[in-house]
């Protein structure tokens, strides 16, 4: 409605109610009685008109009704306000004191009435509102009357009880506010009974789970506060409850983080934009040595070195664009003023409206990894160095100088030579004053090897020793003098790592290392670190030992084909001269080169013997056939074997046998080629007219047989060595004592086959050698079972059948059997030699193995299968190894004789009887 509209409306309720008292009073006109007060009808109007639209609408219904009484019914009718008499004046005047007075109270109670209702709207208002507010609000709400009874649920808390407002109101609040402890599910005491009784605000305790209607629980958070007038009377209660179940989890969720970053191995710092430190975990305190109390507040500066200032503005810059920043490797301060190497992780903090108020920092001590990269390198640099040497001694030197100063303040290394024995410590120290009194000190100060120092103590036991911390005390008890003492205090041991240096279970040696700072301590990944050192310095070490050994085996191998180029042209070229001499139609000297062609064939034999026994003794395919035999047989037959050789030099060899027996169980073949070889020797390296002496006696258990010269003699250098395979003293050009360097090395090898030892002596060049032979004694000695060569005093002639591919061979094989008066038949092929056996009829057949069209051993084969197993089969081949004398026993042949053949052993197999 327009506002001059609501202006004029009360106006208009006075005039409309003026008019119905004018009715009215019309109306009863006839009823009052003469002389009535003519305005007794608009005094109730003007009342209603007062009440209604206030004061002025009061005036409007007194002016109003004023003019209506006295148009109506005032004599004479008619508007006469001016005429009036004295009588009618006094009743306008009454009736306005009367209006005037019925307005002013009736506008009183307008006023009251006006106020009255607005104060109601007002509270209708206020009270909708609230009802608005309280339905609106996020949290669960409940009121209550004064005795408790639910009025009011907004829809958080219908929801979060189960109740609706419609079923809930009326009831207890303990009915529908259900409420146990979480931990003891005891009930708990309900707030609101605690707030209606004492009238004040009262919060849950901790704990506290809301039991819905249909049984879901879920912690809350509440507080319960009474609902006063002005006079201090509770009019009910108020109940506001928080569903906790997600603060409950965040709380967790910052609880554990702030656990982790409290109990995090890595320093966990925050800081604002000004630089300055705002938290600090325990592991700050840890790597920085700065307490919580002392760092936060400070700039984050009293950590970073000033050489590492100007990474820290640009981190900062970074940080401040919204960058986060990852793996920074650099270096920070400690409290005492020790750097140390740490990575950072660092990302921004922001606030709510995104903006960059700070920074948190994650530092990890990354010294160790720093450490371990150094020293993969560092152990790199070392493998690749000591890869590359190749001489012993400086291998040493270079392992101990590699170690210096990165792993040690000073180094010392032993090792052991080729020949067993402990050389010269290889040392090495950081300061170069020092260098040279550590070496001084090593050299006066030799280690003894019975003593409890963990150098020794590493080498004895094969394990790494270790003094983390040497007190000032055990570095003194190692000075024997006041010098040694006074260069000990200079070195300054303080923290020691011995370490034996192994390969293929064997001790070569002990490097130890030793830091001077009492800062440096070793710890148990140094130990690690240098057990890996040891092992690759062994490496290095036993590379160049085995590469050393390889080259001199290559020497010794390229001077041995010298050695058998010499050794096999001189008997091949005096057999030539001596054929050619022979055939000359002047000469009369064909018997003394027959001798010639004789013994240089027989020194071929020998030479091949040689290389074929070293060949098979390092094959271990040497099988030994014992019997049991006397000692003094032994030497007898060597000594015969040698007679000739002796002879030629013009020796003289003395037997100086003992008169007890001295019985073996041995291959006799193999001890006499012990004895002939120590023999033989010793003509070689004797000079002319000089004596040779053999001698037997018992010691301990073992039969002693010892072979003694005064010849060249041998050199400390060499005797460890003798044995060895092409060993030989002689290296001159002339090759005058001649051989292959192999003869001694098959002695030393048949004779440990035997379970025997051999030992050489000698008082050094010039002065003679002596050669030790020792083997196990048998307890009972039994006749010998080798065949006597003249047991067979006579013998018929045979008929035999030579087969060989090679018509030299054959041919001289035939000519030698017809010379002992027998029968011969010559073939050259094996299916030859089957045709003939079928018309010969042969009793012995010399069958050679490589025979083209058919080989020996199916010869040999396909005649025992026919069924000739009387006749007499003698493999004769170049091939004499044991799988080679199996193969012919299993092809049927009787015996096996390798090129070139014994002739006594062949002569004495055809005329030894058959059982």
């Amino acid at each position: 409605m327009p506002k001059f509209a609501r202006s004029l409306y009360p106006h208009l309720v006075a005039l409309a109610a003026v008019a119905v008292a004018a009715a009215v009073r019309w109306i009863l006109l006839g009823v009052l009685p003469q002389g009535t007060v003519p305005f007794i009808t608009i005094f109730p109007a003007v009342a209603l008109a007062a009440w209604y639209g206030g004061a002025w609408a009061g005036v409007t219904a007194i002016i109003a009704g004023y003019f209506a009484a006295d148009f109506l019914f005032i004599k004479p009718e008619g508007l006469s306000i001016f005429n009036r008499s004295e009588q009618g004046l006094t009743e306008l005047a009454a009736f306005g004191l009367m209006a005037g007075l019925i307005v002013a109270m009736a506008h009183r109670l307008h006023r009251s009435s006006a106020k009255t209702k607005s104060l109601t709207d007002e509270s209708i208002r206020q009270g909708e509102m609230l009802r608005i507010t309280l339905a609106s609000i996020g949290d669960g709400v409940i009121a209550t009357d004064p005795k408790g009874l639910v009025t009011f649920l907004n829809a958080i808390a219908e929801q979060q009880t189960g109740w609706s407002l419609d079923a809930a109101r009326g009831k207890p609040i303990t009915e529908i506010f259900y409420i146990v402890n979480e931990q003891t599910r005891q009930i708990v005491e309900n707030p609101c009974e605690k707030v209606l009784r004492t009238g004040k605000i009262v919060g849950l305790a901790n704990h506290t789970i809301l039991i819905a209607r249909d049984g879901s629980e879920r912690p809350i958070e509440d507080s319960a506060a009474p609902i006063l007038d002005a006079d201090g009377v509770i009019h009910g209660m108020v109940l506001v409850f928080t569903d906790a179940t997600a603060q409950r989890r965040t709380q967790g969720a910052l609880q554990q983080l702030a656990s982790i970053v409290e109990h995090s191995d890595d320093a966990v710092i925050s800081k604002n934009r000004r630089g300055g430190v705002t938290s600090w975990n325990a592991a700050a305190e840890r790597l920085y040595g700065f307490t919580a109390a002392e760092a936060i507040g400070q700039h984050i500066t009293m950590i970073v070195p000033k050489s590492h200032r100007d990474e820290l503005e640009v981190i900062m810059e970074r940080l401040w664009r919204g960058e986060s920043i990852q793996d920074w490797d650099t270096v920070r301060l400690r409290k005492d003023g020790t750097p140390v190497d740490v990575s950072l992780r660092i990302s921004p903090i922001r606030d709510g409206d995104g903006e960059v108020i700070g920074a948190s920092k994650v530092a990890r001590d990354i010294t160790h990894r720093k450490r371990s990269q150094d020293a993969l390198r560092f152990v790199a640099d070392v493998s690749a160095s000591l890869a590359a040497l190749i001489d012993r001694d400086s291998a040493l030197q270079k392992a101990a100088e590699a170690m210096v100063p990165f792993f040690a303040d000073w180094c010392v290394v032993y090792a052991l030579r080729p020949d067993g024995t402990i050389g010269s410590p290889a040392s090495a120290h950081r300061d170069a004053e020092k260098r040279q009194l550590l070496r001084e000190f090593l050299a006066e100060y030799p280690v003894d090897w019975e003593s409890p120092s963990i150098t020794v103590q590493a080498w004895r036991t094969g394990r790494t020793q270790y003094i983390p911390k040497m007190p000032d005390a055990q570095v003194d008890s190692l000075g024997t003098t006041d010098r040694l003492l006074q260069a000990l205090r200079s070195l300054n041991p303080r923290s020691v790592i011995s370490v034996p240096m192994r390969i293929r279970d064997r001790t070569m040696g002990v490097i130890s290392f030793c830091n001077a700072e009492h800062s440096r301590q070793y710890d148990e990944s140094d130990v690690l670190l240098a057990e890996d050192l040891a092992r690759r310095v062994a490496t290095a070490l036993d590379n160049a030992q085995l590469l050393n050994s390889v080259r001199e085996s290559e020497r010794q191998k390229d001077e041995f084909l010298a050695m058998l180029a010499h050794e096999l042209r001189n008997p091949l070229a005096a057999i030539r001269f001596a054929t050619e001499a022979a055939r000359l139609p002047s000469s009369d000297a064909g018997p003394e080169m027959l001798d010639v062609i004789n013994r240089q064939a027989s020194n071929l034999t020998r030479l091949i013997d040689d290389l074929l026994d070293i060949s098979r003794i390092s094959q271990e395919k040497i099988q030994l056939r014992r019997e049991s035999i006397d000692a003094a047989e032994i030497v007898e037959r060597a000594v015969h074997s040698v007679q000739s050789l002796v002879q030629e030099q013009r020796q003289t060899l003395t037997l100086e046998l003992g008169a007890e027996p001295l019985p073996l169980y041995v291959d006799a073949t193999r001890a006499e080629q012990i004895i002939a070889n120590l023999l033989t020797n010793a003509a070689k390296y004797s000079p002319a007219g000089s004596e040779i002496t053999v001698r037997t006696h018992a010691f301990e258990g073992e039969a002693v047989i010892e072979v003694a010269d005064h010849g060249i003699g041998i050199s400390a250098e060499m005797l460890p060595h003798v044995f060895d395979l092409f060993a030989q003293a002689d290296r001159t050009l002339d090759r005058s004592q001649g051989g292959l360097g192999i003869g001694l090395t098959i002695v030393r090898k048949l004779t440990e086959m035997h379970g025997g030892a051999v030992s050489a002596q000698s008082d050094g060049p010039g002065q003679g050698a002596k050669f030790t032979v020792r083997l196990p004694l048998n307890e009972t000695l039994e006749p010998s079972a080798a065949a006597n060569d003249d047991a067979v005093a006579s013998h018929p002639p045979l008929n035999v059948l030579v087969v060989d591919d090679n018509r030299d061979t054959a041919q001289a094989e035939a000519m030698l059997l017809r010379m002992h008066g027998h029968q011969v038949t010559i073939a050259h092929d094996g299916r030859s030699a089957l045709e003939l056996f079928e018309s010969i009829r042969p009793d012995a057949v010399l069958l050679d193995i490589g025979l083209p069209v058919i080989n020996g051993y199916d010869v040999a084969a396909q005649l025992r299968e026919q069924g000739h197993t009387s006749e007499l089969l003698i493999a004769v081949s170049g091939y004499g190894q044991a799988e080679d004398r199996e193969r012919s026993l299993r092809a049927g042949f009787d015996h096996h004789l390798v090129k070139p053949v014994d002739v006594r052993e062949l002569m004495r197999i055809l005329h030894t009887p058959r059982s």
